[in-house]
């Protein structure tokens, strides 16, 4: 989506955003954290970004330095603060904030957007780890006749 006019090589950065999130008709913390998280990632995945996290800022007690989520819940309303990290290409770490501030500030109207860092991102998008290694080893392990499929359905039938 971003062309370069002087020729220059177009890299991926990853811009880490801070976006405050007002939730209207509160009904616990917990739920505003979830719909502050949605929302913001409903309006993160329609940019042009190739990788995005959203996640709830820590704020640290002064007197004891207990952190807990930065969410403020009233009677009606609630203030989330999140932190959006989403990669954009760019030719420079500017313009990838710039991009960002952009992309972003059109879907999030009047919700001030505060760039607390840009970096160069790695050339493979990192994916979360899942732990499935153990899953496929136990099927390929028995041989494809061995177990009748009525076997495999009463199975999981008893573990009910």
């Amino acid at each position: 989506m971003t062309t370069s006019g002087h020729g220059g090589e177009e890299t991926w950065f990853e811009v880490q955003l801070s976006v405050p999130w007002v939730v209207a008709g509160t009904t616990g913390v917990q739920d505003v954290i979830n719909i502050a998280v949605s929302e913001v990632g409903k309006r993160v995945n329609q940019t042009s970004a190739r990788y995005s996290e959203i996640v709830v800022q820590d704020v640290a007690c002064p007197s004891c330095g207990y952190e807990y989520e930065a969410a403020l819940s009233t009677t009606d309303f609630a203030l989330v603060v999140v932190t959006v990290l989403a990669q954009f290409k760019a030719a420079s770490a500017e313009e990838s904030s710039r991009i960002a501030k952009r992309e972003l500030g059109v879907r999030m109207k009047d919700i001030p957007l505060t760039v607390l860092g840009v970096r160069r991102a790695s050339l493979a998008v990192e994916e979360p780890a899942v732990e499935t290694a153990s899953e496929p080893d136990a099927v390929t392990d028995a041989p494809s006749g061995d177990r009748p499929e009525s076997d495999a359905s009463r199975s999981s039938s008893s573990a009910r």
